[in-house]
């Protein structure tokens, strides 16, 4: 296993929390991010995928909640079938108002409330 930083499982979780937040929060966390270049909303789920690649050693480690690892399986699968070109509108700021971002949102929640 390669080398593991706290400050991996720190991204990963605080990834979750991102995914977690009303619509205009989410826009202001992209705003901070990519001020002046636009907000590529894809950037939420490629956070969290990246963490999410990532989550069995942060377990292993006894970082992260072996329980929530089905929630987290969830919340990417939910992403994942989000994508795609025929989802191309979801990808935008206006897209975050959409019902399959509450869907998310929620699956977040339920994640984040278990990765103690």
């Amino acid at each position: 296993m390669a080398e593991m930083s706290p400050a991996q499982v720190v991204a990963f979780v605080r990834s979750v929390a991102v995914l977690a937040l009303p619509p205009d929060a989410q826009v202001a966390w992209l705003h901070e991010l990519f001020t002046g270049t636009g907000r590529p909303v894809d950037e939420l789920a490629l956070e969290f995928d990246d963490g999410f690649q990532l989550a069995p050693a942060f377990i292993e480690l006894g970082w992260l909640n072996a329980a929530a690892l089905p929630a987290l399986e969830q919340l990417g699968v939910r992403l994942e079938a989000m994508s795609g070109e025929h989802n191309a509108e979801l990808w935008h700021v206006d897209g975050l108002a959409h019902e399959d971002w509450d869907r998310v949102r929620g699956l977040a929640r339920r994640a984040l409330s278990l990765l103690g």
